[in-house]
């Protein structure tokens, strides 16, 4: 009868065991950050202690200059650390740097240069899989990158430049090596599927501007005459100090109502839809034209940033997107009929640069992408070559 008690009680134990673990509440341990910066920050702690030889080479490795060799390999290999941390970031739809805006020109931003060698590495790692034949894997990196610098952000107009330059890297890469896969299907269509959820215009400039002018209208006070000095002056300690004698709080009043209809002024063109050539035109009117002699207008000159030229960057981004978007419907035509189409097909995303469809030219390797706009700022026609495989 003990036996039996015993072996009854145990069974009603065990149970009531697995049914406590069956209900028990999720682990306690804290969920992962909700910030993809504090993830970014760890993989800028991760990189490893490389030669400045050696950054320099993934550098070149990353813009194509060069092939991939086993030193960039190895030094990829080093870089492990932070290209899982990069991985972890990319899926967090928050980042905020934890920038300290209320120091205005003074504030640091060290993590700008970290920015940039990140994506070189991840760049780099995606033409080391292209080398290999693992185009989905090199592609993959190069999204990721795209992705990096939607984050990197517009939260100062010097982040808004970092992430296109970033954005630039990515695309030469994703062209080069939606060329070399150009006869995968299936790859092309998961490819373009997967650009389609990443617009190029989720970042803008307008709203790092607006606080821009906020930071320079408050600097051009009599009260910061010392930092105005510095910012202006630079590290020519005789420069600052003669700043800070002849300060005026007349011309000072005038440089902020010169600056603050300027910057207005360019702001007003960066959200009015126009062609690239109109708008570069106007905003070199008014980034230029200021009397040099004339103390108010030259310190609100100071300020004024040469918004055409970063108007040719956007506008060249856009259309290095525009130009891949298109050469994957080119080759998804192929696909179908063996062979590239003799006239580019109907409705492809544009040229941005003239706001017409891109020059289509079959070559002996493939075919060209050309502008019908000139870059203004460079004095110069773009094409995208792609050199398809047999």
């Amino acid at each position: 009868m003990t036996r039996i008690y015993n072996r009854t009680f145990t069974i009603i134990m065990l149970a009531g065991l697995l049914l406590t673990m069956a209900t028990s509440p999720a682990p306690a341990y804290p969920p992962d950050p909700d910030n993809a910066a504090l993830l970014y920050y760890q993989g800028f702690l991760s990189l490893p202690q490389l030669s400045e030889e050696a950054r320099v080479h993934i550098g070149e490795v990353a813009r194509g200059k060069i092939t991939p060799d086993d030193q960039v390999r190895q030094d990829i290999g080093k870089s492990a650390g932070m290209i899982h941390f990069a991985e972890a970031a990319t899926k967090v739809p928050a980042c905020n740097w934890g920038l300290q805006f209320s120091e205005g020109f003074d504030a640091l931003m060290p993590q700008m240069a970290q920015m940039r060698f990140m994506a070189f590495v991840l760049v780099a790692d995606a033409r080391v899989r292209a080398a290999d034949g693992d185009y989905r894997g090199a592609l993959e990196r190069c999204l990721l990158t795209e992705a990096f610098a939607r984050h990197i952000g517009d939260d100062t107009f010097i982040s808004y430049l970092v992430s296109i330059s970033v954005r630039a890297l990515a695309y030469k890469c994703i062209q080069e090596v939606t060329a070399q896969a150009s006869g995968d299907t299936e790859l092309l269509q998961w490819l373009k599927s997967e650009l389609s959820k990443s617009p190029i215009k989720t970042l803008s400039p307008i709203r790092p501007l607006k606080f821009e002018t906020e930071i320079v209208t408050e600097l051009m006070q009599m009260k910061n005459i010392e930092k105005l000095a510095r910012a202006l002056g630079g590290s020519d300690e005789k420069k600052t100090a003669e700043i800070v004698s002849k300060a005026d709080a007349k011309i000072l009043q005038k440089a902020r109502q010169i600056y603050t209809e300027r910057m207005n002024s360019m702001l007003t063109v960066l959200n009015t839809p126009m062609p690239y050539e109109q708008a570069y035109s106007q905003l070199t009117k008014l980034a230029n034209d200021l009397d040099p002699n004339d103390p108010a207008s030259a310190a609100a000159g100071a300020f004024i940033p040469a918004l055409n030229k970063m108007l040719s960057q956007k506008t060249w981004v856009e259309t290095q997107a525009n130009a891949i978007n298109a050469a994957i419907e080119i080759l998804l035509a192929r696909a179908k009929t063996g062979r590239l189409p003799d006239e580019l097909p109907a409705g492809l995303p544009k040229d941005v640069f003239s706001g017409e469809d891109f020059e289509y030219e079959k070559t002996k390797d493939g075919f060209v992408l050309r502008c019908r706009g000139k870059d203004l700022d460079n004095d110069e026609i773009h094409q995208y070559e792609f050199k398809v495989k047999k």
